[in-house]
């Protein structure tokens, strides 16, 4: 069966060419300057987004498509669809339209993808007959609406034959796109009446019933309703997966508890090789790990919630320099499954705090300037973060200073960046300091 990206990616297609959004259809502006400056800005800006957690990226995608900006494949991928979406709605926020998100300009943009979704009333239905499942519109559905949502099914196993009877125009029934991946799915999209209508089914041989879709179908007058029809699409899912079924055994035999595994828990900072710093007591981490080789707490420091690890990792790792606060910075810390980069705000005086959209293991990670300098180490995060969406809030923590961080490492103050040093983006400075950047887990 045809991949998921790949089968979204027909269908987001299929659906543009019959209902294109109001944004699509207006070309970008060409930026200004040379082809190698174009080039090397889009660069940049796909080097910020791709630094953000993959979860995020996927978000911000699916709220660019609930606003209208966006009509291409939620997937945390970036493109030229991608760029030229933030871009309209940073114009709409009055913003300069650069294409690049500002830790602000991200919440706000998940904030309001997730409004649009309340508003409409989201949320997953399941067909009884198949359980197939799919997100509707709750909200904009109801007898007067004219909008409807109906699963069906066939038994015969025909695709063929019923995607040639569903892909054939009637009387006030045209189709504006249609296609079909033998064997697999195929969708077809146009207008009948007044109203739109999207429709698309899927095959899997070995299921009951073997062929399973659904149409969603509006009146044509409400454009506004062509981004939910693409969000009600990408939610389709014909076949879940089900635990095969067993016959029960006369004695169930005891159950054995799975093996437990370690914890993402904090993040370190490697400043020499072998030597790690993070924020995490050492009563709250038994066995600790920093990039999944095992170390142990040498040092820790109450007052500051400071620690040091040791041990064999972090060969490539290089020493810190000291960096000058300014009202930007980038966070890489631990998301939970890796260390992604997380770009910051920097607000307070000497008792300063990192905005950022930080989960709780991100607790230790580096805070750097846009020049690549240690601006501080995120404390212990009291709590979990507020979440839309699955996705951590930006909310002002507690900063570890970089004076505290030299006189902790017994050396004084660290080494001061050069003044001389380039401004560079979230990117480039994730790419720098990846070596140096590992997340902390505890457990057996």
């Amino acid at each position: 069966m045809l991949g998921t990206r790949a089968r979204t990616a027909v269908l987001v297609s299929a659906f543009l060419a019959a209902a294109p959004l109001a944004h699509a259809q207006t070309p970008p502006p060409k930026p200004a300057g040379s082809a190698a400056t174009a080039d090397a800005a889009f660069d940049a800006q796909k080097a910020a987004f791709l630094a953000l957690p993959l979860p995020t990226r996927v978000a911000a995608q699916e709220a660019l498509v609930w606003l209208g900006f966006y009509n291409g494949v939620s997937d945390g991928d970036f493109g030229k669809r991608t760029r030229d979406a933030i871009a309209a709605f940073q114009l709409a926020q009055r913003g300069k339209g650069d294409g690049a998100l500002t830790p602000g300009q991200l919440q706000a943009l998940l904030a309001a993808g997730q409004k649009a979704r309340a508003d409409a009333g989201f949320q997953t239905i399941v067909d009884a007959k198949t359980n197939a499942k799919i997100d509707a519109p709750t909200k904009l559905m109801g007898p007067k609406s004219g909008t409807t949502l109906d699963f069906a099914s066939d038994a015969s196993g025909d695709l063929a034959a019923l995607y040639a009877r569903l892909a054939a125009d009637g009387p006030g029934r045209k189709v504006g796109y249609k296609a079909i991946k033998p064997g697999a799915f195929f969708v077809v999209s146009g207008q009948d009446g007044g109203r739109k209508f999207y429709t698309r089914y899927e095959r899997d041989a070995a299921a009951a019933p073997p062929i399973r879709g659904f149409t969603f179908a509006y009146p044509a007058k409400r454009a506004d309703l062509d981004r939910v029809a693409l969000a009600v699409a990408n939610s389709f899912v014909a076949f879940p997966q089900a635990a095969p079924a067993s016959a029960a055994p006369s004695a169930p035999p005891a159950a054995t508890p799975a093996p437990a595994q370690p914890k993402a828990a904090a993040t370190a900072l490697i400043v020499a090789p072998g030597r790690a710093l993070t924020a995490i007591k050492p009563g709250d981490c038994a066995n600790p790990r920093v990039g999944g080789q095992p170390a142990r707490f040498e040092r820790y420091d109450p007052a500051t919630g400071l620690a040091l690890l040791v041990g064999d990792f972090g060969s490539g790792a290089q020493a810190p320099q000291r960096g000058a606060p300014g009202q930007d910075a980038v966070v890489l810390g631990s998301d939970g499954s890796r260390i992604a980069a997380f770009p910051a705000g920097l607000t307070g005086g000497l008792e300063r705090s990192v905005v950022a959209a930080l989960d709780r293991s991100a607790a230790g990670a580096p805070a750097f300037d846009r020049s690549g300098g240690l601006v501080g180490i995120v404390a212990p995060l009291a709590e979990e973060p507020q979440r839309v969406g699955g996705v951590a809030l930006a909310a002002p923590h507690a900063l570890i200073a970089a004076e505290a961080i030299g006189s902790f490492l017994g050396g004084g103050a660290l080494e001061p960046i050069p003044e001389a040093a380039a401004p560079q983006s979230v990117g480039a400075i994730a790419d720098a300091r990846a070596k140096s950047v590992a997340p902390v887990t505890c457990g057996p």
